[in-house]
């Protein structure tokens, strides 16, 4: 996820949960939420925490980096890994553009 869209999402949930408080704390003129409302404010609340949670988590789809002296195999990984963004390692395949999976030759 992009940092503006992080940061948009953010914006959109805080705004989500000001507006259900200012409704919550009108509409209740007792001083103080009802059991009913309060649940649903944190259920809304966790909902919008979890989900910047879990979808803030790093995608990486490369090889893992190699240091020192790297072996053939884990160049020709790297390589094709760089050129196929569907390569998969363990089977040194690739998808091509007709559907059908290709080993990789470079």
């Amino acid at each position: 996820m992009s940092l503006k869209r992080t940061i948009a999402t953010g914006l959109m949930a805080a705004t989500l949960a000001a507006t259900a408080l200012s409704a919550a704390s009108v509409e209740s003129r007792a001083g103080s939420l009802s059991p009913g409302e309060a649940a649903a404010i944190a259920g809304l609340g966790g909902f919008i925490a979890g989900g910047l949670i879990a979808d803030s988590r790093a995608r990486y789809y490369g090889p893992a980096p190699v240091y020192g002296r790297a072996s053939a195999w884990d160049r020709h990984v790297a390589r094709c890994y760089a050129r196929y963004r569907s390569y998969d390692e363990y089977s040194d395949t690739f998808l091509g553009y007709d559907g059908y999976r290709h080993r990789c030759r470079l």
